[in-house]
């Protein structure tokens, strides 16, 4: 995500030497839990770094990387408590744990500044109270869209969330973390524009624009095909 703030990047994934190249800077960085599609990039952002990053992630996923990875030189991971907002420049970010998997503490970011929010979920096992509350008027919502017609204790199912999301009040949702089971992008991109116009699939490489100037954009780089 690139404001005139800097530059934030939500996850750090196994794909990150390819990310980082289309990235002049790093100024934040945020991750959703300690699985390899959320932060099996850090060694990469590490060596990329030419000065120290802060990284904010649940208590648990801190704990879990800095045993992974005890040789970490520029990356700074610092925990950030369930339901606790925390200033960043001109940022108000707010993390929030949600249901994914057994071994990991998994958490949703709501990040909000003078020109727009974004709610960043990319691993949602189901929806909870919390989840759209944390949602509310945000202008852009990523949330998990990993099975399609087929359940999975870790993701949520397309066609039975887009009913209950629909009844939401956000400006915009993009469906991320689309697996195989998902069809292919235009037919699930048309699907769900057709359920609601403010629905759509993300894809690799896609940038929203958002705020009253051109410069404000939030680029996603980061949206998986493939469930982990």
């Amino acid at each position: 995500m690139i404001s005139d703030a800097g530059t934030i990047l939500i996850d750090v994934t196994r794909d990150a030497a390819m990310q980082l190249r289309a990235l002049d800077a790093v100024d934040l960085a945020l991750l959703t839990h300690a699985h390899r599609d959320a932060s099996g990039g850090l060694p990469v952002l590490d060596r990329w770094l030419r000065a120290p990053l802060p990284i904010y992630a649940s208590h648990d996923t801190v704990r879990a990387l800095r045993s992974r990875h005890p040789r970490l030189s520029r990356v700074a991971l610092h925990a950030a408590s369930s339901q606790r907002t925390f200033a960043w420049r001109d940022w108000r970010i707010t993390s929030l744990a949600v249901p994914h998997a057994r071994d990991c503490t998994t958490v949703a970011w709501r990040l909000e500044s003078p020109e727009f929010s974004i709610v960043y979920a990319s691993d949602v096992a189901r929806l909870t109270r919390g989840l759209r509350e944390l949602a509310v008027r945000c202008d852009l919502l990523v949330l998990d869209g990993a099975m399609w017609q087929r359940t999975i204790f870790t993701h949520l199912e397309i066609q039975a969330t887009a009913p209950i999301v629909a009844t939401w009040p956000v400006r915009r949702v993009l469906f991320t973390q689309l697996g195989r089971s998902t069809p292919d992008h235009g037919v699930l991109d048309a699907w769900l524009h057709a359920f609601d116009p403010r629905f759509g699939a993300a894809y690799d490489g896609l940038v929203c624009t958002f705020g009253p100037r051109p410069a404000r954009r939030m680029r996603e780089r980061a949206l998986h095909r493939v469930v982990a």
